[in-house]
């Protein structure tokens, strides 16, 4: 890759657990949901961002309304009229997961984008779930150990073995070619970014020992608990942003934007105020 590929700053709007519900559409609260999921469209559009990051659980999942919080929720989103990258929650799995992946717009769950040097990879933590159906025996095997362990929370998941090659392969391949790589993913990799109630990836000592053994491996950025957490491990930043539809608690984050360049990334949050900066 040429120096020329490498340089420049990529800009993104980033938001996560919108848990967008239409039940009571007509209250306060759901009035103030969509004035400020639209804000953040507006303010990500005068940014003029590259794209937008969707960190999962997008809608609260109730049985009667799913469908209505996830057109509703994506309508909103839409008004931005660049790319929009979404990560599947454990909430967005109300609704049946090949129907939801029809309706985003995604071929699949975990994917890889590049840009100026970066690859982005998305990872699917809920591969292995009481939402999906088993791929190999070894993923069978997995959701059986993994579901009987007292921790874990049957609303978490793994990677199942297929993703786990696939994952090994792009953090591979970026290396080859000189990338840098921010790995994206709903559930928590670090114990120490979540804690009991909100629970993590269930296979996340696997994952994080696969990603940790990658130099190029910079950043992780999850969603999932939803009062956000900052760990640095074994060189990497894993940033847990806050959630949305806990932004009038501490640490009042209802969205953001991430600026990102070879040497450095900056996290601001709605108000644009830096939050977070990292040498990468």
């Amino acid at each position: 890759m040429t120096p020329s590929q490498h340089s420049g700053i990529i800009t993104f709007g980033i938001i996560t657990d919108i848990h967008f519900s239409t039940h009571r559409r007509r209250s306060a609260t759901a009035l103030m949901a969509v004035a400020d999921l639209r804000l953040w469209v507006e303010n990500c559009k005068k940014k003029k961002v590259d794209f937008l990051l969707q960190l999962g659980d997008l809608i609260k999942g109730t049985e009667q309304y799913k469908w209505q919080e996830l057109h509703q929720s994506s309508s909103i989103l839409s008004e931005f009229s660049g790319t929009i990258h979404h990560v599947i929650g454990n909430h967005c799995l109300a609704i049946p997961r090949r129907e939801l992946l029809t309706a985003l717009e995604m071929p699949c769950a975990y994917f890889s984008f590049k840009d100026k040097g970066f690859r982005f990879i998305v990872i699917d933590g809920m591969d292995v779930s009481i939402h999906s159906e088993p791929e190999t025996q070894e993923d069978k095997n997995t959701f059986k150990y993994f579901l009987a362990l007292p921790e874990n929370h049957d609303y978490c998941g793994a990677v199942g073995s297929r993703q786990k090659a696939w994952l090994k392969n792009e953090l591979e391949t970026a290396m080859l070619a000189g990338e840098k790589v921010i790995v994206i993913s709903h559930l928590p990799l670090l114990p120490e970014t979540t804690d009991a109630k909100y629970g993590l990836l269930w296979n996340h000592q696997e994952i994080f020992d696969l990603v940790s053994s990658f130099t190029a491996v910079k950043v992780c950025l999850c969603g999932h608990y939803h009062f956000g957490s900052y760990v640095q491990k074994k060189g990497i930043h894993f940033l847990v942003l806050p959630a949305f539809i806990t932004r009038y608690e501490h640490p009042f984050f209802s969205s953001g934007f991430i600026e990102v360049e070879i040497g450095r990334m900056v996290t601001r949050n709605q108000n644009n105020e830096v939050i977070f900066e990292f040498t990468l």
